[in-house]
């Protein structure tokens, strides 16, 4: 990534700029990226989860506990584990013994997996019978909690009916550690958690997914840290973080490229480090992280191509090509929000070929040396922006093609059908939905959890939205950026405004319910914008350099002031009222 460009982005043509990193450079993104992680990485999740399980394959299967005396039971807990979605509707029956026959106490349903649920009961009973109906659902663990106790039961018989399973009855008992007696987001899934983390895993393991409405590579992505450190809260969402971590430096180089000063790139990863989208989002096992980085890097690399002065090599646009191109394709293979960048990126060719034509002497042996360089050039931006990331986004479905027999390409390209007709059709209500013009407003987040259980007057919630000072701030800024790029005729900027209108443009046509992290790959080039105003304000009144720090200052101050609220810690209710600067910021 750490490329000269020819020529700076924001000086007056001819006016060369050194954008090379250096040892200072590299230092500072380290220490902004470990900072990140040190923030990011606390109190993320937990690698305590039940990883053993039971699944009755038998309708009626069952066992019994027997406690050996009358205990009164205050709850049970129990954690579902992932099966095939044929069994997304199993269910246990869970009965109590009196006297001699036993009566319904519980259902525990297959609605939900991957996090503690738990049922409040009042009954006193020896004996305890699970019965699967209909079976096939895998449970990992059950919890019995006696009245005036927070830990689980342990000293109890487990008697098995001899049916057919996948493990055994006792598989449910022997993590009791792993119980979490106040459910929370540290040990199970939160918001969309329960759709790409599942699917995560079942691409890992061979099985039919189940949210087939985006491309998989974000879901492979997840795969990867569950892979590594297992089927629990740190292995699903740590990928997310380390490319939240990689935003910085993408961001600090981005800047240094644009702006050719080590602090202009300082402030563009820092305004990234404390917007509290990029936190929240990075920490959530979704996949809008991923194509949000791989449209950055999309844009960056083309910064390489689109900057270069028109020259008689077109050897010198095979690398930032094929990189555009790579990033592209990634883009495209994690969320179709890459595609619409697909948009910005033959735009900034057909400006950079206009310009090379424009420039060409008017003499027969110069037009044939232009007509030369315009058609390698032109098979550069079919090969690497056109047939590489098509292959990318094929091979990114491997997982349909390895599954077996009749999961093949006709597949793949129903499934484009389909999420085309989800995406274009759906027409669901939500409370937390938002018209794609308020986004920048920051006026209605996105309520992502909420803790139960806690003690009085005391709360736990995670909310999608983002920095008040950066986002109000960007309208303005994006504007009169704008208007000074226009006027100076700023290529640099031409590529930021491009890469932002892309984005951002096709939600204002785009049918379907949308929600304000929606907004999220628009925020890296609304930063842009801002750091190109300090630039110009700077150079202006060097006395606008405070300014500038008041500023910094101001969006870390909230991000500190508002880290209860992105992290879900618990805290004071009162605490977080306060933070409800607007009606319609509902927590």
């Amino acid at each position: 990534m750490a490329q000269a460009t020819p020529q700076s982005a924001t000086a007056p043509a001819g006016a060369p700029c050194s954008t090379m990193t250096d040892r200072w450079d590299i230092l500072v993104m380290a220490a902004m990226t470990l900072v990140y992680l040190m923030v990011a990485l606390y109190d993320l999740g937990s690698f305590k989860v039940p990883s053993t399980a039971w699944q009755p394959l038998q309708a009626g299967a069952s066992f019994e506990i027997d406690f050996g005396r009358d205990i009164d039971i205050s709850r049970i807990y129990y954690y579902s584990g992932i099966n095939e979605n044929r069994y997304d509707n199993a269910k246990f029956l869970i009965l109590y013994r009196t006297g001699d026959s036993y009566l319904p106490l519980a259902d525990i349903e297959k609605k939900e997996c991957g996090i503690w649920r738990y049922s409040e009961l009042t009954v006193r009973t020896s004996r305890l019978r699970v019965v699967a109906d209909p079976p096939g659902g895998t449970l990992n663990e059950i919890a019995i909690i006696e009245r005036g106790s927070r830990t689980p039961l342990r000293n109890f018989r487990v008697i098995s009916d001899g049916s057919a399973g996948a493990g055994s009855p006792l598989n449910l008992f022997d993590e009791p550690e792993t119980l979490e007696y106040v459910p929370s987001f540290r040990s199970g899934f939160y918001f969309d958690e329960l759709y790409h983390a599942r699917t995560a895993y079942e691409y890992l393991h061979g099985m039919e997914p189940y949210e087939t409405t985006h491309p998989p590579l974000g879901k492979l992505l997840i795969a990867a840290g569950i892979a590594l450190f297992g089927m629990n809260s740190i292995g699903w969402r740590l990928p997310g973080v380390l490319f939240g971590a990689a935003m910085l430096p993408i961001m600090y180089l981005f800047g240094k490229k644009l702006f050719g000063a080590r602090f202009y790139a300082f402030c563009a990863a820092f305004l990234m480090m404390v917007d509290f989208m990029h936190f929240t989002h990075s920490r959530l096992a979704v996949i809008d992280v991923y194509p949000t980085v791989f449209v950055m890097l999309m844009f960056y690399y083309l910064c390489d191509f689109y900057l270069q002065d028109v020259s008689d090599d077109p050897e010198q646009c095979v690398v930032p090509l094929f990189l555009t191109g790579l990033c592209f394709g990634l883009g495209a293979a994690s969320k179709w929000i890459s595609l619409y960048a697909g948009v910005g990126l033959a735009l900034l060719v057909a400006l950079h070929m206009h310009r090379t034509v424009k420039a060409a002497p008017h003499d027969e042996a110069a037009g044939d040396h232009q007509r030369s360089y315009l058609l390698r050039v032109s098979g550069y931006c079919l090969l690497f922006l056109l047939v590489m990331p098509a292959a990318l986004y094929l091979l990114s479905y491997m997982p349909f093609f390895i599954r077996g027999p009749g999961h093949d390409l006709s597949e793949v390209l129903r499934n484009q059908r389909d999420m085309f007709a989800y995406h274009s059709q759906l027409k669901a209500i939500h409370p937390f939905s938002s018209p794609w013009w308020t986004w920048p407003l920051d006026i209605r987040p996105v309520w992502l959890y909420t803790g139960s259980d806690l003690p009085p007057g005391q709360v736990s919630t995670i909310a999608s939205f983002g920095n008040p000072v950066i986002w109000w701030a960007g309208i303005p800024a994006v504007i009169i950026a704008a208007v000074l790029a226009a006027v100076e005729r700023d290529r640099g900027m031409t590529v930021v405004f491009t890469g932002m209108a892309c984005q951002y443009l096709p939600w204002a046509v785009i049918p379907r319910l949308a929600f304000i992290y929606h907004f999220f790959s628009v925020v890296p080039f609304v930063i842009l914008s801002q750091v190109y105003l300090m630039k110009k304000a700077i150079e202006t009144w060097p006395r606008a350099r405070y300014a500038v720090y008041g500023y910094l200052g101001l969006a870390g101050l909230l991000f500190v002031l508002f880290y209860p609220l992105l992290s879900g810690m618990q805290t004071p209710e009162t605490s977080i009222a306060r933070l409800r600067w607007l009606k319609s910021w509902n927590f």
